[in-house]
């Protein structure tokens, strides 16, 4: 069998499932294009807030003018260990689960051919850089258990993925184990036929009563990085200027759980002297939907960069970002096991169907970022620094890959238009400030990650509080940062078209403890 053919045929009829690939939407776009505070121990350490102030392999990969700064060669690296609590509430009750992992979120080289102070000439020469900046770590467990009335069972939404398909139809897919709908026709959970018994033209959920229970466990793992490789110059020591070339390779690894079940009549008769209902069969019905999926994407960027030293005192630094041009390449199957009545014996009967692994390739286009920064220095007591980052979330962009689509450029249209319609623009910005006393150093920072939402009913913004400390020697120096977070998104296993579906509020903590270590030479 053609596995990409089977893929391109069934693809729109399975794009509501909020956890498979296929459910490319404006959640995941977001998973990819919002950024944390990122760097070495000592930027972390200030809140991130880096733009105007140079010198730090970390600048390469947000403002490369400060590789201009450096007067000799450096190396440094960045081992740390980042803990997530997610707490997840859903109907009044809360779940809470932690994941901790060990991780180099920094690991930077700067080669400077700077012009010694006794050469003339306003340009002092040019420093080249690389480093590997770790965006985003997507290490997480949700665990939540909640209750349902029909019809917002995941039942009924496999029932609306059927809709405007034949038996016939069903058949097939489940033969061929080619859609989510296909695997719940063959086991019983959808049919054609009411409660009454009565033959339907569309498929129908076993019918449901009552409270449904449903419990999810999910796994995420993996992580973004970006390997950046620079260059940087210095006019007169005033005024200095970068560009550096951004390689981000992104992995994203998910595996769930969802199982639902209660109970379900069969079939109805009626009573035809008191024409009241009758229950002719009835049961317990259970279901187990396994999920695996890896997202593997590759992108490309570029970002230009200048700060200005009016005075010894005073850095002005401004950098821009070109939007990050990804190909993302989807692998993705899932299983789905279920207790019900078999129509044809009226006995209990176990089934499991599972998918055809499959795979889709489609790109990503993140917004243009805009970074403007302000650093004033005391004298040789330490500094104090701040930025503010502009980014326009509704200007992410899905589209078809040429290879598997064509060229018709309109699969991804209502995505993208659900894009333009959830997020806005956003204004983001981080504090920092570094005490001094002979080779020791104190710090502390504070961020600020703006809601990217229109109109959502929580606060999406991302809060973020920092310490650090250090010492620098004439050789050698060691940094270690504490970086603390919170946030708050929304999640749903299954997306109804009209609504109703169950919502999860997860509220995100995390906490990261790094150390860079760095050799200058």
């Amino acid at each position: 069998m053609n596995i990409k053919k089977t893929l391109l045929a069934s693809l729109a009829l399975t794009l509501g499932w909020g956890g498979t690939t296929f459910a490319q939407s404006e959640a995941d776009a977001l998973r990819y294009t919002r950024l944390g505070i990122t760097g070495s121990a000592r930027v972390q350490g200030i809140g991130g807030a880096q733009v105007a102030l140079g010198a730090d392999p970390a600048t390469i990969a947000l403002n490369p003018a400060g590789l201009g700064m450096f007067r000799r060669s450096e190396f440094s690296f960045s081992p740390g260990i980042q803990s997530t609590n997610t707490q997840a509430t859903v109907g009044g009750f809360g779940f809470s689960d932690d994941r901790s992992v060990l991780s180099f979120p920094h690991l930077g080289l700067v080669v400077s051919s700077r012009k010694g102070d006794e050469d003339e000439g306003d340009w002092r020469g040019a420093n080249f850089g690389v480093s590997l900046t770790r965006l985003n770590n997507f290490n997480q467990r949700i665990n939540y258990r909640s209750t349902v009335e029909p019809p917002n069972t995941i039942v009924d939404y496999f029932a609306e993925q059927a809709a405007g398909r034949t038996e016939a139809d069903l058949d097939a897919e489940f033969d061929n184990f080619t859609t989510l709908a296909g695997l719940a026709y063959g086991t019983f959970l959808i049919n054609f036929q009411d409660e009454f018994g009565r033959p339907t033209t569309n498929a129908q959920p076993i019918y449901s009563l009552g409270q449904i229970e449903q419990q999810e466990e999910i796994q995420r793992r993996s992580s973004q990085n970006q390997l950046d490789i620079g260059v940087g110059t210095s006019f007169r020591d005033r005024i200095y200027l970068g560009a550096s070339l951004g390689i981000v390779t992104t992995t994203f690894k998910q595996e769930s759980i969802f199982r639902e079940g209660g109970y379900y009549v069969d079939q109805y008769t009626v009573n035809e002297t008191t024409g009241e209902a009758e229950i002719v069969l009835d049961g317990d019905y259970s279901l187990e939907l396994r999920d695996e999926f890896t997202a593997e994407g590759t992108g490309i960027n570029l970002k230009i960069g200048v700060i200005a030293r009016p005075i010894d005192a005073l850095r002005l630094g401004l950098s821009v970002q070109t939007p990050t041009a990804y190909t993302f390449t989807d692998t993705y199957q899932r299983s789905l096991q279920a207790t019900t009545l078999n129509p044809a014996t009226a006995q209990p009967e176990t089934n499991t169907a599972t998918e055809l692994p499959g795979e889709f390739t489609y790109r990503l286009t993140t917004p243009f970022r805009a970074t403007a920064g302000l650093a004033f220095f005391i004298g040789k007591y330490g500094f104090v620094t701040g930025d503010v980052e502009f980014v326009d979330y509704s200007d992410m962009r899905f589209s078809e890959d040429d290879d598997v689509f064509g060229s018709s450029g309109n699969f991804f249209t209502d995505v993208n238009s659900r894009i333009s319609n959830t997020y806005r623009s956003a204004v983001n910005y981080r504090l920092g400030a570094e005490g001094r006393y002979e080779v020791f150093r104190l710090r502390a920072g504070y961020a600020h990650t703006a809601d990217p939402y229109k109109n959502a009913a929580f606060d999406g913004e991302i809060q973020t509080y920092t310490l650090g400390t250090g010492v620098r020697l004439k050789n050698y120096y060691a940094d270690l940062a504490y970086v603390r977070s919170k946030g708050n998104t929304r999640y749903s296993p299954y997306v109804f078209s009209t609504g109703g579906e169950p919502v999860v509020d997860l509220q995100e903590k995390r906490t990261t403890v790094m150390l860079t270590l760095g050799y200058n030479f």
